[in-house]
């Protein structure tokens, strides 16, 4: 009989074989019982996971979109806030500069995307929806082209999406929220807000639910007030760096651009020191007579013109050149000088103005080019087909977008004669033919789009399917589609963010209410 040995206090009791592994065979276990009770989805996440890989190997080291994405690289670098966006999306890709990889955030931004979808499919299981359900649900978020394309972008919808989904879902997983629920909420709400303003109404709506459900005004105020603090504290920034407290200078210039596709100044009579804001005395759109004459609703100048248009009244006060002509390889950002308080307080008063003396061309405005994606059957945002060129970019612009480049990476990523005017990537074979035979065979068509939407509004409107759940992700993902059209111009990736908030209101109204 062998002797026993008593270990000494303080003495560690040596471990059997393989017993440093047993915490990661423990996790191992547990993450197969979980794939096992949610085969469904597991298999639709692996399946997505893979086109994602496809996607980040075929278009390398991302898609940058001119002039944007050079814009947000480089307040990364020189981490400030930016006049015309929120730098919300610089602070993210200032925290991961330092591995210098666009072709790593791409791939941050693709788990962003699987996040959404597990965010989706865990709130919809925790309302007792089927696997089969809640993974249909998600399925939009996983498989769309649409989708890959928004988080292979340098831009920051796919983190405002995270950041609002992520906001849904932490109040949502318990039906009354426990008190860090709200705050937490309220945070990534707030989060959201700052990385693209057109979230800011779901700061409102979170405390609007809580009261909804009765939640307590304690718990609706914690929530209104973690909202507001990232907010407050970014326009604090904001006053420091830029001398005005606000979220940016061009709010008021991008509603005077919305009201250049249907303001008529014979009708909204502006006072004299706001006419030339008028439409017709931009050099891009005719005089009004002439506009009547030919009858045509095309001769208006559309927002992103009348916005970027050097010829208009905004760009008129002497100002330093954006990019230096002869540096083709210059770091000077673009000209931003009519983005500033005063001209941006002018541009508010005119938009204002237009809309109040024309609210019913403004609303149709909105409603018709809100409705344009439901029409669709093949939405319009797609990987590139053929390589991209920079031969479109003048010298001054491909100096800037190239130095964009090395300035957040320290080189060219191999990718700096592939920076086209409308998107910017290599190619890469054979990823790129997989992901373009992908795109050809699936998509969301518009209608099916439409019918997520009228599903979700009957969660709203009638009497047995009606849950403030419901009505929470409805508002909030009607608010992040509408609301980018109605203060500047309609894009279709402006339904990318909103997708996942409109799949989870339509889920609650179908699911059983028993």
């Amino acid at each position: 009989m062998s002797a026993v040995r008593v270990t000494q206090p303080g003495e560690l009791t040596p471990q059997a074989p393989g017993g440093a592994w047993r915490p990661c065979r423990r996790a191992w276990a547990r993450g197969y019982d979980l794939a096992c009770r949610h085969r469904i989805f597991a298999l639709a996440l692996v399946v997505a996971a893979a086109l994602r890989v496809l996607a980040v190997l075929g278009f390398q080291p991302a898609l940058l979109v001119r002039l944007d994405s050079y814009d947000y690289l480089r307040g990364a670098v020189h981490l400030s806030p930016n006049v015309v966006n929120t730098s919300g999306y610089s602070v993210f890709l200032w925290l991961l500069r330092p591995f210098g990889s666009l072709a790593l955030v791409s791939v941050v931004q693709h788990l962003l995307g699987l996040g959404i979808a597990v965010m989706v499919y865990a709130v919809l299981r925790r309302y007792r929806l089927p696997g089969w359900g809640a993974t249909l649900a998600a399925a939009p978020v996983l498989f769309d082209p649409a989708q890959l394309v928004v988080e292979q972008y340098i831009l920051p919808d796919m983190l405002t999406a995270f950041l609002a989904v992520a906001a849904l879902t932490v109040l949502l997983l318990e039906t009354t929220p426990a008190w860090w629920r709200p705050l937490a909420a309220g945070l990534l709400a707030g989060a959201s807000a700052i990385t693209r303003p057109t979230s800011l109404p779901l700061i409102l709506l979170i405390p609007a639910y809580l009261l909804a459900r009765r939640a307590g005004w304690r718990r609706a105020g914690a929530a209104l007030l973690a909202g507001l603090l990232p907010v407050a504290g970014y326009m604090g920034w904001f006053l420091a760096v830029q001398g005005s407290f606000g979220l940016s200078n061009s709010a008021g210039l991008f509603l005077w651009s919305r009201t250049m596709s249907f303001a008529n100044c014979s009708v909204i009579r502006p006072p004299a020191d706001l006419r030339s804001l008028c439409p017709g005395a931009q050099p891009g759109v005719p005089a009004p007579s002439t506009a009547l004459a030919q009858g045509a609703r095309s001769q208006r100048l559309s927002p992103m013109n009348a916005l970027w248009d050097r010829r208009d009244w905004q760009w008129h006060q002497p100002q330093p050149p954006s990019v230096s002509e002869t540096a083709p390889d210059t770091e000077t950002a673009p000209d931003t000088s009519a983005f500033n308080p005063a001209t941006n307080a002018k541009a508010l008063r005119f938009g204002l103005w237009a809309i109040e003396a024309q609210p019913l061309a403004y609303a149709l405005l909105v409603a018709r080019q809100a409705l344009q994606p439901f029409s669709l059957t093949r939405p319009p945002l797609r990987f590139p087909v053929f390589q991209p060129s920079s031969a479109t970019l003048t010298t001054a612009g491909l100096g800037y977008a190239a130095g964009a480049v090395r300035a957040y990476t320290g080189n060219g990523q191999h990718v700096t004669a592939d920076l086209g005017y409308s998107v910017g990537t290599r190619v890469d074979q054979p990823y790129a033919s997989i992901i373009r035979l992908y795109q050809k065979a699936v998509s969301l068509p518009g209608p099916v789009l439409g019918l997520v939407v009228l599903t979700g509004l009957a969660g709203i409107v009638l009497p047995r399917r009606r849950s403030a759940a419901a009505a929470l992700a409805w508002l909030s993902g009607m608010t992040v589609l509408i609301l980018p059209i109605a203060t500047h111009s309609y894009a279709y990736r402006f339904v990318i963010p909103a997708l996942p908030l409109l799949c989870i209101a339509a889920a609650f109204t179908l699911r059983d209410q028993g």
